[in-house]
């Protein structure tokens, strides 16, 4: 397999499942491309999850790879429960739903895991369930009894998500369950905890709060799936670290037909605030059971892309399918075809009709894109503890190489969700001259660089004191190198 790995902009995250959670799976799902696992804290034990953060770490500290975590929470999604294995429902079938509380008395009724879900429904709503495929409707309410009809069925299995549209329930976005997830998972230290079902940027905020509280770093994620979240949105983005665009729910939220703008406008917008955007849910679904996606698959994916993703997630073709590693290869191709596409890079802020005043590090990330492009310098480095200036630049699509430097693996694996962001360790340094010899040798010897090429680079000076970024700076590699800086070499920039 060729370097090409390491020249990919878009990002891709891997839901990891019984299909992908043991050690030499992980590896290859790293070798074939994978950037974040995602862990869905819908399905499994907390001992499970532990046992496969462990396995990625070891996968990742053997390839010497980076690679982000991911915890997404469950949410209040409300499953069907009272019964095993599968029911298929035939349209004009009558069903009866219930909570649980209600026991369950013939093979067509079902219970629901939230209480009193009878108290806010309405005659002639619809019910939608797993992803909207079964669609049900409300013919009477008869104490705690809902009786359905169906319109729209399919296979129906237990524990699939219900969706109700038109219904305002009382409930947060985090559960009780999601509470004791987090807390349990902060002493794992994930990179990114994803919130299901946020509907205002107060949901973001309580998230925030127990985060600080158990003193996790963990940036936050929203996963944009609900009416309310769209209304809010603008608000949303100035609490997140990144957004989640979940088709699956979202789809059924607001009607399937409006999905495909609704995901243009979110992408714009997260590209606009220069916050990364997954595009989720169905990106290869047919890779469930077959070694190929379908020509649809392929151009949703490069649609994603050309849109503007930062990422692009798998969900149960990584977790479950017959064909994990396959799956997260075949997105890397077909992204790696796609980006050789001249629209996808940079991009500028409008100035022709309000003029845009920039802050110290935004002047600083668009003089660094700017002097690449005049330079054709085909590779920029962000010297950086925290990442956030190699993530600024990320906004700017550049198309040189952005490689964020630094000696924190936690900030190195924090940058795996942004767009063409590519880590390199280097160990400290004692001034500039020292600082750009170490980076100067760590590129050269990864073959990221080679002797005569114009490097941009930006600082913060004087770098002794760990300044933040206030400086661009140019140098042609090559020029009084120092031979042995004492760098480790990177797998990202090795693969053959």
């Amino acid at each position: 397999m060729s370097n090409s790995l390491s020249y990919r902009k878009t990002k891709i995250v891997a839901t990891i499942g019984p299909a992908s959670n043991d050690l030499e799976t992980l590896k290859k799902l790293i070798q074939a491309g994978m950037n974040v696992a995602r862990l869905n804290f819908s399905h499994g034990t907390f001992e499970e999850h532990k046992q496969t953060v462990a396995n990625i770490r070891k996968a990742s500290e053997e390839l010497a790879a980076p690679v982000g975590i991911l915890q997404d929470l469950q949410g209040p999604k409300i499953r069907i429960l009272g019964f095993e294995g599968e029911k298929k429902l035939q349209p004009s079938d009558k069903i009866i739903i219930t909570d649980s509380s209600v026991p369950s008395k013939s093979e067509n009724h079902f219970q629901v895991d939230i209480k009193d879900l009878h108290k806010f429904v309405k005659k002639d709503q619809s019910i939608f369930i797993d992803d909207g495929i079964i669609e049900i409707k409300i013919n009477k309410i008869d104490n705690k009894s809902i009786e359905c009809e169906v319109v729209h069925g399919g296979v129906l299995r237990p524990r699939k998500g219900v969706n109700l549209p038109d219904v305002e329930l009382p409930i947060e976005s985090m559960t009780a369950k999601d509470i004791k997830d987090l807390e349990l998972g902060s002493e794992l230290g994930f990179d990114y905890v994803a919130l299901s079902f946020v509907r205002s940027s107060n949901d973001i905020i309580k998230l925030k709060k127990r985060l600080s509280k158990l003193s996790s770093t963990s940036r936050v994620i929203a996963k944009i799936e609900k009416k309310e979240a769209l209304i809010n949105i603008e608000s949303i983005l100035e609490e997140v670290d990144g957004v989640m665009v979940a088709r699956g729910d979202l789809s059924v939220e607001i009607g399937q037909v409006h999905l495909p703008a609704e995901q243009k406008k979110l992408i714009k917008l997260c590209n606009k605030k220069g916050k990364p955007v997954i595009t989720a849910t169905q990106m290869l679904e047919s890779m469930h059971i077959n070694s190929r996606p379908t020509r649809a698959e392929i151009t949703d994916v490069a649609n994603a892309v050309l849109d503007g993703s930062d990422a692009l997630m798998l969900s149960g073709e990584s977790a479950f399918g017959k064909y994990p590693v396959r799956s997260v290869q075949t997105m890397h191709d077909i992204v790696l075809e796609v980006e050789k596409q001249p629209s996808l890079y940079h991009r500028f802020k409008n100035q022709k009709k309000t003029p845009v005043v920039f802050t110290v590090p935004e002047s600083i990330a668009i003089s660094a894109v700017l002097c690449s492009r005049q330079l054709e310098a085909k590779t920029i480095v962000c010297l950086s503890t925290t990442g956030k200036t190699a993530q600024m630049i990320s906004k700017y699509r550049p198309k040189a190489k952005l490689i964020a430097v630094t000696g924190k693996n936690e900030a190195l694996c924090k940058l795996e969700l942004c767009w063409g962001v590519q880590t390199l360790t280097m160990q400290p340094y004692k001034n500039t001259e020292d600082a750009v010899a170490k980076i100067e040798s760590l590129l050269l010897e990864n073959g990221v660089i080679k002797e005569g090429d114009n490097v941009v680079m930006t600082l913060g000076l004087p770098v002794a004191h760990g300044q933040k970024t206030n400086a661009v700076q140019v140098f042609v590699a090559g020029k009084g190198i120092k031979k042995d800086a004492g760098n480790k070499k990177a797998y990202r920039f090795l693969k053959k």
